[in-house]
C-alpha cells in the first residue's frame, strides 16, 4: 500500500498502537469498546510486520489530521473528536472519543461491554426485567440484541417495552443496578439519574435480531401499545434502508408509488437511495425524473419526509403482503 488513505481505519489504528508499544496501547484500548478491539485486534494478527514505509505512511496521515484541525473555533472536544476519527475511522474513532469526551458509564456496565452474550445472561438470569432493560439500554445496540435474542419469550418482549418506553432512569432504579452489579462483578461505583432515548436504543436492538423474533416482539408489544410498535418500525426502518432493497423488491415498490411522490422524496434522499432507484429505471423513465426533480426547485423538508413516510408505508405493506424483503438479518426472500 502507498500511503495511509488505501489502509482501513482498523489498520490504521492497529499500525499506530502496535508502534506505540504494549503499556501505552493496552491503556487507549481501555476506553475502546469489545467489537472495535474486535477489529483492531484481528488487524494487528493480520499485520506479519509493519515496514518502514508503511509505518511513516500512517504517521504521516495522522500528522496531516493533527495539522489541518486547530482547537481554535471548535473547542476542545470537537478537535479531539475529529482528530480521533480521522485516524481511526468514523466508528472507532467516535466509539474512543464518547469514552474519553462523554461517557458517565458506571465501571460496572462497562464491563459487561467486554464481556460475551452468555456471560452477560448468566449474570442478568432471575434479574426483575426493569433491572434487565436498563442494562442492556446502556450496552451497545449490537451486543443488547444478542443478548435479547437468548432471552425466553415473552421476556424478550417485556424487555424490549421498557427500553423503548424509558426516558429517565430514577435514581432509585440505578442504585439498584449498582448492588445487584456490583454483587456479582464484585465492583464500585457511583449511580445518577440517567437519560436515555429509550425508543431509539430498543429500534436498534429490534434490527439485530432475526426477522421472526423481530416480528413476534413488534406483534406481542402492538397489543400493549400500538402507538409504541408504529413509533418502533419508524426508528428501525428509515428512508435511506430502500437502498438494501433488492431489485426485484425495488422494481415492485416503484410500481406501487407516485412519480410525484418519489420526485419529491428523492429530493433529500442520499446518493446511494437515488441510485438503487434510478438503476431499476428505464433511461427514458430516469431522464424524466430527474428533469421533474430539478424543475421543482427548493423544497420544504416538510413536504419531503411526507413523501418519503408516504413511499415507506407502500414499502412495509408490500413487506407485509409477503412480496419484499425488508429484513436486514434475513437472508430469506418470499
Amino acid at each position: 500500500m502507498e500511503n495511509s488513505v488505501e489502509i482501513s481505519g482498523s489498520e490504521q489504528a492497529a499500525v499506530l498502537l502496535l508502534m506505540m508499544g504494549e503499556e501505552r496501547a493496552a491503556k487507549i484500548l481501555q476506553h475502546v469498546d469489545y467489537e472495535a478491539v474486535e477489529k483492531i485486534g484481528a488487524a494487528m494478527a493480520g499485520i506479519k510486520q509493519v515496514d518502514s514505509n508503511r509505518a511513516h505512511s500512517v504517521c504521516n496521515q495522522f500528522r496531516e489530521d493533527l495539522n489541518s484541525h486547530t482547537p481554535l473555533g471548535i473547542g476542545v472536544p470537537g478537535y479531539v473528536r475529529n482528530l480521533l476519527v480521522n485516524t481511526m475511522g468514523e466508528q472507532t474513532g467516535s466509539t474512543l472519543a464518547d469514552r474519553l469526551l462523554g461517557d458517565d458509564s458506571p465501571r460496572e456496565l462497562d464491563s459487561l461491554r467486554w464481556m460475551d452474550p452468555d456471560t452477560i445472561l448468566h449474570i442478568l438470569q432471575d434479574e426483575h426485567p426493569q433491572i434487565i432493560a436498563i442494562t442492556l439500554a446502556h450496552l451497545d445496540q449490537s451486543l443488547s440484541s444478542r443478548v435479547v435474542a437468548k432471552l425466553e419469550e415473552g421476556l424478550q418482549e417485556d424487555v424490549l417495552f421498557r427500553i423503548a418506553t424509558m426516558d429517565k432512569i430514577p435514581e432509585s432504579a440505578m442504585k439498584q443496578l449498582q448492588s445487584t452489579l456490583k454483587t456479582k462483578l464484585d465492583l464500585s461505583s457511583s449511580f445518577k439519574t440517567k437519560t436515555v432515548d429509550g425508543a431509539t436504543t430498543a429500534a436498534g436492538i429490534l434490527n439485530g435480531l432475526d426477522g421472526d423474533t423481530e416480528a413476534r416482539i413488534l406483534e406481542t408489544l402492538a397489543k400493549t401499545d400500538e402507538t409504541m410498535r408504529q413509533r418502533l418500525e419508524d426508528l428501525m426502518f428509515v428512508f435511506g434502508n430502500l437502498a438494501e432493497l433488492d431489485n426485484k423488491g425495488m422494481q415492485l415498490l416503484l410500481r406501487e408509488v407516485t412519480s410525484e411522490q418519489l420526485s419529491v422524496a428523492l429530493k433529500g434522499a442520499d446518493e446511494l437511495v437515488r441510485d438503487k432507484v434510478f438503476s431499476n429505471m428505464s433511461k427514458r423513465a430516469k431522464e424524466l425524473l430527474v428533469d421533474d426533480m430539478e424543475s421543482r426547485g427548493p423544497t420544504k423538508l416538510s413536504d419531503v419526509e411526507d413523501a418519503q413516510k408516504a413511499i415507506l408505508a407502500v414499502a412495509r405493506q408490500l413487506a407485509e403482503d409477503g412480496k419484499i424483503n425488508l429484513g436486514s438479518s434475513s437472508d430469506d426472500y418470499v
